[in-house]
């Protein structure tokens, strides 16, 4: 699953270079999680890009400010109860890469014993903030990652303005 770029060349482009090594690729769009559901409803493998801006989704801090990350991998982790396992891939010299691979995550738990969405979209997003600071040349946004939704916005300098 991937947010694909607004520039439709460059969408392009990214889409055609990425389908030739990581199988099928699903644009971030309505019934997106649907696809991914059926995949590991049929036991398989899914992987997804949760570095990316998403409007109306957990507040999440990331490098200290606060962004709004996508809830769906937690949320189908605390569905099929299955394994997150961290990957990432590594630009190296002669156009070649890496993919690393980490040691299962330990995903926070309720008190229910069911995967708590909004710790484990914390949880990766903090996986994210520790590769970026161990290689801060790997990455580049192309989006606004850390800007807040208008109802948010307004809530947190409500808050603020109540504090003082």
């Amino acid at each position: 699953l991937f947010r694909p770029p607004n520039n439709p060349y460059l969408a392009d482009y990214i889409h055609s270079t990425r389908r030739s090594s990581m199988g099928a690729l699903l644009p971030s769009a309505t019934g997106a999680s649907f696809a991914l559901a059926a995949i590991l409803e049929k036991g398989g493998n899914i992987g997804v890009l949760v570095d990316q801006k998403f409007s109306g989704g957990v507040e999440t801090t990331f490098f200290g400010r606060p962004c709004q990350t996508n809830p769906m991998l937690g949320m189908l982790a605390r569905h099929y109860d299955c394994d997150v396992y961290p990957a990432r891939c590594v630009r190296l010299p002669g156009n070649r890469f890496r993919l690393e691979i980490e040691d299962k995550l330990v995903l926070p738990r309720t008190a229910d014993g069911s995967v708590d969405v909004d710790a484990t979209t914390q949880l990766l997003t903090d996986v994210v903030e520790r590769w970026v600071r161990e290689d801060p040349g790997q990455w580049m946004w192309f989006h606004k990652r850390w800007e807040i939704s208008g109802r948010r916005r307004k809530r947190r300098q409500a808050k603020a303005a109540a504090g003082r």
